[in-house]
């Protein structure tokens, strides 16, 4: 009989560790573990302040609140968890909250990622005497703050003061060869100039970003409308070869083959993949129907003609093109 109990016991504890261990089976891996090490160390805040930031990630965003708020009531000198919950604050566009947080986290230790933030708020809210000193005292604290000096050229360039912000922009790249912001930002700014400068900070980007599609993209069609038509294939190219859904680089291939290279079969089929990947993209049903025409095939090319027409009424090139049509025809 006692060993019966024994066996009973000991059926029913193993069942009880096995509901424990299989609690958390339904969540995600990363968010089960940290449930369970928060299980068995519950006084430990960093653990509840990581499983906030999980939360925050994926927008589970009450969920974030108590956690953090948990954190901060086992431990309320720590200045990253004010930061934290700022972030929170954010996402529920709870500003007033943000700053009072952010500046709690200031007062606690001068936290620097505390400084950045307040300063972007101020910035976005346009406060920008508030951001400048806010931005002159993270300097002061640690002068190498590359993200202090990219959040300065922002400033000065909603203050119009472009010569600022160029000067602050390669001061960042100074402190942070890495910065891709600083790197792109400059990169487009120089290509709507049409300065072949701009090729070498994409290229620079590129470095450290090189399967971005925007930054491959630009590149390209910045080397087509330098007439570097070759370099402008190379790069269109190899952004299908990362991303095979770029229509525009479909279309901007076809411009390529049908202006530059007489090439009008080539620009259809160009276009067509363009169509097909975006049967929304008028442009390149105007594209494709402008190829169509100069290979006398009328029929398509008036069809595309209005096809564009039809998604955009107000597209000049289409109508334009349909008119000219109809006129020669005549």
């Amino acid at each position: 009989m006692k060993k019966f109990l024994l066996l009973t016991f000991l059926i029913a504890l193993l069942a009880c560790f096995s509901c424990r261990s299989n609690k958390y089976e339904d969540l995600p891996p990363a968010l089960a573990e940290l449930c369970r090490k928060i299980d068995k160390t519950p006084k430990n805040s960093d653990l509840y302040q990581q499983r906030a930031e999980y939360y925050y990630r994926n927008h589970k965003i009450d969920k974030a609140l108590a956690d953090i708020l948990q954190a901060i009531k086992l431990d309320d000198s720590n200045s990253s968890y004010y930061v934290t919950l700022a972030d929170i604050y954010l996402s529920k566009t709870e500003t007033d909250l943000v700053e009072e947080k952010l500046k709690k986290a200031i007062s606690i230790d001068n936290n620097n990622e505390a400084y950045l933030k307040l300063a972007e708020l101020y910035l976005y809210q346009f406060m920008y005497t508030e951001c400048d000193e806010i931005l002159e005292t993270a300097i002061r604290l640690k002068h190498h703050n590359p993200k202090a000096f990219l959040t300065k050229a922002y400033l000065l360039k909603e203050k119009g003061d472009t010569t600022g912000w160029l000067r602050m922009m390669q001061l960042v790249i100074d402190q942070d060869p890495r910065e891709v912001i600083a790197f792109s930002a400059l990169a487009f700014f120089f290509q709507e100039k049409l300065d072949p400068l701009a090729i070498s900070y994409y290229r620079n980007a590129l470095a450290i970003k090189p399967n971005d599609k925007i930054l491959n993209y630009n590149l390209g069609k910045l080397y087509q409308d330098l007439g570097e038509l070759e370099l402008a294939k190379e790069q269109y190219q190899y952004l299908l070869a990362i991303d095979p859904y770029s229509y525009p680089a479909y279309n901007n291939l076809g411009y390529i083959a049908f202006y530059f290279e007489d090439n009008f079969e080539e620009a259809i089929r160009y276009y067509s993949k363009a169509i097909e990947l975006d049967s929304s993209y008028f442009q390149a049903w105007c594209n494709r129907g402008l190829a169509y025409e100069y290979m006398d095939d009328y029929q398509n090319a008036r069809a595309d003609y209005l096809r564009c027409l039809k998604i955009n009424p107000h597209y000049e090139n289409a109508i334009n093109a349909l008119n000219n049509l109809d006129a020669n025809k005549k």
